[in-house]
């Protein structure tokens, strides 16, 4: 279990890494060996599926008599083996859960110095969750942080707070119980000692008992405020608890007191009060990075998507880093966290083992969060997906074990609900289900939302969720419509323009419907761009793109469309900043459309006013916060002012058409510095007439190479991070990092040479 102890030391640096037979190199944690190959090869199966090893530096811990020495790794993927001077000292299976090791010299019979090496092991294995089939990429390494800590001769491994909350006309109440597991029973008995503290860190509780045995519980009981802080969204206050063994060990953790019911055919309430989940989901995914995401850059993702008007968030499709979820509690995120049981059957008795040791870490180590609300039992399972890697599952197969790992999630958790997406008859089983509907995208119009959601809520499911709905958009990529042909048998995911403008449409359209139903929560899918190694057709290869922040964590429109339904700080926002050249002809009126909060808006167009638009959150598209006017040849300043005191404003170059046929790229250059920090020289091409027209409809691929001692930031899966990438409007981008020369290469066109200098 991950507990904060007050001593603990970050084993975070200090690693020599070798993959498999290729050449060491120093690393810090987290890492993964999988941070640029998965982009950079875009094909299933391709990026580096091997053994690392991990080796640390020779050290003397040095041990007073009596204490031990520790080491927790928050996750290895798939397998790791731990290995002291030679011995082996510990091993863990599965990817996204913590474990610890023992590492006293005296407890495997060595002596100081010690030599630390971590091997691990992401080859495929049908024994192991997730499937070979699931759409995100089983990244190899020491994915999350390190951590090495002493203490006495017992050691606490896990502790259960267990809250009470009674929420009545006369207030609230609250108790606490505190379930303790020692690492082995003491001899003689100890003293273990609990301390609560307000929010606020004054002492609201503190007690003690003897453990005689490896569990014991301390009753702490009834809180002495006359009406305790309740954790919601609105008001996220945490009490601290420490929890000491007298002597030995003392370990640290913050929890909250809430209450929430959603009874069967009834709609969601926290605390007594009615709230409808509005979220969005998760994968622990960065360009550049991989899985091996830095804890600023997640609390920075989170407090976006909070930012966004979200109040909660399905971390899909497995347990994430603790860092994650102390975000979430912090941030007021209500969770839906997921055993990785994704898109597969069910497999032999091993394969089950594994499956319930999963379930069991996942609840042991997350259970004291008070955003968790459902436990996730797996996505797309059974009927869908059987006959890969699972040879001999059944339906009937995956149904019994469904119910068998529900029943023991009830058992090691009864306060919480268990969940289930797009696995109809699992939807039986579990307490919260979501079936699959993405209206618009993978199927049918999104017009057609409003009956597929009524039609499934009269399947009759007792706890109805949509979980997953939306679509990919390529940044940069604009257009008034039409976004996609007409006719019979269109799928937009395949037939459409995949551009931020269709998007905006389909996510509005569910957005309006979803706030006016009665139905108890939703999550659109997703809040930012991932790896997957199943798509490398898309225009990004092998990058779903369905994410309203790109894979570096930019905000694309759909964001600040979910600001302006979902948010209550004021904001304002014209589509778009990356549109930044229309053609049309002379005259011809421009759709403007803005996303605001505000009541009213007006809107500029080089500075002269071009009316006011009161806005109505019923009206479509962009709450009727819409404008038709001309353009006039060259810059425009178009710039919006809300009712509050916020505005925005871009700049629209409009050229008069018609655009020819495509013949040749142009370039721009100007000083730049990567998502990741680095100095860079941005370069941008456009496809263009022989008039110099942009064409503005083209989305021809586009390739990026550096030569003469140049280097590119590309390989992160972003618009501006890519070797090969389709135009977005016609338009193509990169960073090139130092001086040399940038070849850019679009399809039946000639290719251009870039020169660059050295950046200051």
């Amino acid at each position: 279990m991950t507990l904060r102890r007050p001593d603990r030391r970050s084993l975070d640096s200090g690693w020599e890494f070798r993959l498999d037979d290729r050449s060491p190199e120093p690393v810090q944690l987290p890492h993964s060996w999988n941070a640029l190959d998965v982009v950079a090869v875009g094909q299933p199966d391709n990026y580096h599926r091997g053994v690392g090893t991990y080796v640390r530096e020779p050290f003397d811990p040095a041990l007073a008599d009596g204490r031990r020495l520790w080491m927790e790794i928050e996750a290895a993927f798939q397998k790791a083996f731990i290995d002291l001077n030679g011995v082996r000292v510990g091993e863990h299976l599965g990817g996204y859960s913590g474990f610890t090791v023992e590492l006293t010299p005296a407890a495997h019979g060595l002596r100081g110095p010690l030599s630390l090496v971590a091997t691990v092991d992401n080859r495929p294995d049908p024994d192991l969750l997730p499937d070979e089939l699931a759409d995100f990429t089983l990244y190899g390494g020491l994915t999350r942080h390190a951590w090495i800590y002493e203490t006495g001769p017992l050691r606490i491994e896990a502790v259960w707070p267990l809250t009470d909350v009674a929420v009545g006309p006369a207030g609230a109440t609250a108790r606490l119980a505190v379930k303790v597991r020692l690492d082995h029973p003491p001899d003689p008995p100890a003293s273990v000692r609990v301390v609560l503290r307000s929010p606020e860190g004054e002492l609201a509780k503190e007690c003690a008992t003897i453990a005689t045995e490896q569990f014991v519980t301390v009753d702490v009981g009834e809180l002495l405020e006359a009406t305790p802080r309740l954790w919601s969204p609105d008001d996220p206050c945490l009490y601290q608890l420490a929890v000491a063994v007298e002597g030995s060990d003392e370990v640290q953790l913050e929890i909250g007191f809430r209450h929430f019911e959603f009874p069967p055919g009834g709609r969601f309430s926290l605390n007594g009060v009615p709230l409808q989940l509005r979220g969005t989901h998760r994968h622990e995914d960065w360009a550049g990075m991989g899985s091996a995401v830095p804890d600023h850059l997640t609390r920075h993702e989170l407090e976006m998507v909070r930012a966004a008007g979200f109040n909660f968030i399905r971390l899909g499709h497995y347990p994430q880093a603790p860092a994650v979820l102390d975000a979430c509690d912090q941030l007021g995120l209500l969770v839906w966290e997921e055993l990785p049981w994704c898109r597969g059957g069910v497999n032999g008795e091993g394969f089950k083992t594994r499956a319930r040791v999963m379930l069991e870490e996942m609840i042991e180590q997350h259970h004291h969060h008070p955003a968790v609300i459902f436990w996730g039992l797996g996505n797309e399972i059974g009927e869908i997906y059987t006959g890969n890697q699972n040879t001999g599952s059944t339906q009937e197969g995956v149904v019994e074990f469904l119910a068998e790992l529900n029943d023991l999630a009830h058992g090691l958790d009864p306060g919480r609900l268990t969940a289930l997406r797009r696995s109809e008859p699992g939807s039986k089983v579990v307490d919260v289900y979501s079936p699959s509907n993405w209206s618009g995208w993978f199927g049918g119009r999104y017009e057609g939302y409003e009956q597929a959601l009524a039609e499934l809520r009269g399947r009759g499911y007792p706890r109805l969720f949509h979980a997953e709905w939306g679509g990919d958009s390529h940044v940069g990529r604009h257009s008034t419509g039409p976004h996609f042909p007409g006719g019979e048998g269109v799928q937009v995911s395949r037939d459409g323009d995949w551009s931020e403008s269709y998007i905006l449409d389909l996510i509005e359209w569910h957005l309006q419907i979803l706030l006016r139903s009665p139905i108890a929560g939703f999550a659109q899918w997703t809040s930012k761009d991932f790896d997957t190694p199943w798509r490398p057709e898309n225009p990004l290869p092998g990058v779903n793109q369905k994410g309203f922040l790109d894979r570096a964590g930019r905000p694309k429109d759909a964001y600040y469309l979910f600001q302006s339904y979902l948010a209550t700080e004021p904001m304002c926002y014209i589509e778009s900043p990356t549109w930044p050249h229309r053609v049309g002809a002379e005259g011809e009126s421009q759709r403007l459309r803005v996303y605001s909060n505000c009541s009213e808006v007006e809107l500029f167009v080089n500075e002269v006013s071009v009316g006011s638009r009161l806005r109505d959150p019923a009206a479509f598209p962009a709450a009727g916060l819409v404008w038709h006017v001309p353009l006039r040849q060259g810059s425009n300043l178009i710039r919006a002012v809300g009712d509050i005191g916020v505005e925005h404003q871009v700049v629209v170059t409009y050229h008069v058409g018609p655009v020819g046929e495509a013949a040749r790229l142009s370039f721009i250059t100007e000083p730049s510095t990567t998502p990741s920090g680095l100095p860079s020289t941005l370069i941008t091409v456009q496809v263009e007439d022989s008039a110099g027209v942009p064409a503005v409809a083209d989305a021809r691929w586009i390739e990026f190479e550096a030569t003469d001692g140049g280097d590119l930031w590309v390989d992160r899966g972003t618009f501006d991070g890519s070797r090969r990438l389709q135009a977005a409007n016609g338009r193509a981008c990169v960073h090139a990092l130092g001086a040399g020369v940038v070849v850019a290469r679009a399809e039946g066109l000639p290719p251009i040479r870039v020169s660059v200098r050295p950046t200051l």
